[in-house]
């Protein structure tokens, strides 16, 4: 890792995960496997978290693609 603010996000990402997966008491189980209504609740009730998300995943993208790009300079 080139810097301390690496290894810093390193170790606070490791200490939430950890926590989650320690605390996680059941497996996951999906209350309802009907595709279909799936299907209908995403693209009606949650339309727009979830276009709101989908730019977030591709603005996400192009920062990672940019921030990579730079070492090559």
């Amino acid at each position: 890792m080139k810097n301390k603010m690496q290894k810093v996000a390193a170790i606070i990402f490791l200490l939430i995960f950890g926590g989650n997966i320690l605390f996680l008491n059941a497996p996951f189980r999906p209350s309802t496997q009907n595709l279909e209504k799936i299907g209908i609740l995403l693209f009606s009730t949650y339309l727009v978290p979830f276009e709101l998300l989908s730019i977030l995943l591709v603005a996400s993208i192009i920062g990672v693609m940019y921030i990579a790009g730079e070492d090559k300079k």
